[in-house]
């Protein structure tokens, strides 16, 4: 998992926002420094300075979908205004300015889904962050510490999102609210602590958990390489694999059924313990596994 703060052109933005594009395209220039830790459905913050301020802050964010290689041509024929222009001309003239000169034949594009703005600016020092207004072009946010997304997100959840530019088809505050589940789930899980598996153990766990997330709705959590989330109708599955060999099956079988009281503390804490519920991963799951997963997913609130 990762976040990135995005160094963004505002006026660029405010088309955005305007046309309530909910998929749009960005450009770069070749000669940037390329991603190394940035996958399909992490976020990418818009870092620019507000329409009137001087200091850069956050403006929204979307999730990043992929890398297209293009050329200003097959930019504008593919994308059009989701590219942030009017037109072709504008375009081109916005990327000469960026290259001082001469247009790279292919520019590295992100493609960029469901986009959310927020009512009003979030500065890096509200979420603990020392960013500088110089920045050029990007930096990661969470890569150490995935609650870092999550206090931007909750700062904005506070003040509020633009619900005006989200276009009628989309949902714009369900896709907020799930983000905001998603990096908190990742931080509950992060202040788990490590996992006594053993080696075997553990690959056998993460092979279970990626099984599971090819099925649909599912996904690993953030931060995590055995747990996996489902968010479905409002409503949260943890997926826990159970793996245990027999020298250590009541050892096992004691941790899972901890594991799934802390979460549930944690849960309680944030106020989503009613909306969540768990789902042992694996085969021939113990009877004693099973009696207490639907005790804590019955238990009452």
């Amino acid at each position: 998992m990762s976040s990135i703060a995005y160094v963004t052109d505002e006026s660029m933005l405010e088309y955005h926002r305007l046309c309530r594009n909910r998929s749009i395209l960005f450009w770069r220039l070749s000669s940037k420094r390329k991603f190394t830790d940035f996958h399909k459905g992490d976020l990418l913050f818009f870092f620019a300075r507000p329409r009137s301020g001087r200091r850069k802050a956050f403006l929204g964010y979307a999730h990043f979908d992929s890398v297209v290689r293009l050329s200003l041509k097959q930019m504008w024929s593919r994308y059009t205004q989701a590219t942030g222009y009017d037109s072709e001309i504008l375009l081109k003239e916005a990327i000469e300015k960026a290259a001082k000169g001469e247009i790279p034949k292919q520019m590295s594009c992100l493609n960029l889904k469901d986009v959310v703005f927020f009512l009003s600016p979030i500065y890096p020092e509200e979420a603990g962050l020392d960013i500088q207004n110089n920045l050029e072009s990007y930096c990661y946010l969470d890569r150490s510490d995935p609650s870092v997304t999550f206090r931007i997100l909750k700062i904005a959840e506070e003040r509020g999102i633009d619900l005006w530019s989200a276009d009628g088809d989309t949902d714009i505050e369900q896709i907020f609210l799930h983000d905001e589940i998603r990096h908190e789930v990742a931080v509950i899980h992060k202040n788990l602590g490590k996992s006594t598996l053993t080696k075997k153990e553990f690959s056998r766990a993460a092979r279970l958990a990626r099984e599971q997330c090819e099925k649909e709705d599912w996904e690993m959590i953030r931060t995590s390489r055995t747990d996996c989330l489902c968010i479905k109708d409002g409503q949260f599955i943890i997926g826990l694999p159970f793996v245990a060999q027999t020298n250590d099956k009541d050892l096992r079988i004691r941790e899972i059924a901890g594991r799934m009281m802390i979460y549930r503390m944690k849960f309680l804490q944030a106020k989503l313990a009613e909306k969540v519920t768990f789902d042992i991963l694996g085969d021939n799951i113990p009877e004693e596994v099973a009696e207490i997963t639907e005790h804590i997913n019955n238990e009452q609130i």
